[in-house]
């Protein structure tokens, strides 16, 4: 891990250059063979650890990186912002081993690329400072319990003020309702939001045309720092 940390945080938060931006979203067995992504140093870190070849959970660990790279370099960091967290981190060992100890665990236990992609939006959004570690550590967790298909179904809720029951499956609403995303609207005292963040009041009780299940302040904030293609 001592070499681990130091390879992934310069990966993280070190421009990457072209050739090696756009290799990101190809297979991770031409990742492994291009020269252009030597530069990433997490890759020959982990390649030089694995005395013959790449094993499964190492192969798993390097795909969810680059995800959650793509997810993270979406353009909207400064190179000034990624620099300072870089020193910051380099400076301050233990700050390096909570922020990117925590991550690397969650990467090496994922195996849903999306979820990664979304790990890596959701910690650009800390590094700008849109949220807190903890929220951070929040959204990582619902985030690492969601099913794929959970996300569109998050932004039908944010985009519409809402979902009908009857238009989606039961299941899922009830896990995304387990995981604070979303909440019965006929709960007293509680607070609804449209996409934008604007609150529309507090409800007090079910009214004719009301939807049945309404996005909380939780999962406006997930929905908001989600990849923009997923939101639209």
């Amino acid at each position: 891990m001592n070499d681990l940390l130091p390879s992934f945080r310069d990966s993280i938060l070190s421009p990457l250059s072209d050739p090696a931006s756009e290799l990101l979203e190809t297979g991770i067995d031409m990742i492994l063979e291009s020269d252009a992504l030597k530069e990433i140093p997490i890759v020959s870190t982990v390649s030089a650890v694995c005395k013959i070849g790449i094993n499964l959970h190492e192969r798993n660990l390097l795909k969810q990186t680059f995800e959650f790279l793509r997810g993270f370099n979406d353009g909207s960091i400064d190179a000034a912002t990624l620099e300072a967290h870089r020193l910051e981190l380099e400076a301050d060992p233990e700050k390096q081993e909570k922020e990117l100890s925590r991550v690397m665990i969650i990467l090496g236990k994922q195996v849903d690329d999306l979820q990664s992609r979304i790990l890596g939006s959701f910690y650009s959004a800390f590094i700008k400072g849109a949220v807190s570690w903890n929220k951070f550590c929040e959204l990582a967790e619902a985030n690492s319990r969601m099913f794929s298909s959970d996300y569109s179904i998050l932004a039908i809720a944010a985009r519409e003020n809402g979902i009908n029951l009857a238009d989606q499956e039961l299941y899922q609403v009830d896990r995304l309702i387990s995981l604070g995303l979303l909440s019965q609207s006929h709960r007293i005292g509680q607070a609804v939001f449209n996409a934008k963040g604007e609150a529309l009041g507090l409800l007090n009780s079910s009214k004719p045309g009301e939807k049945d299940v309404i996005m909380t302040s939780f999962g406006l904030t997930f929905f908001q720092h989600m990849p923009e293609d997923l939101r639209l």
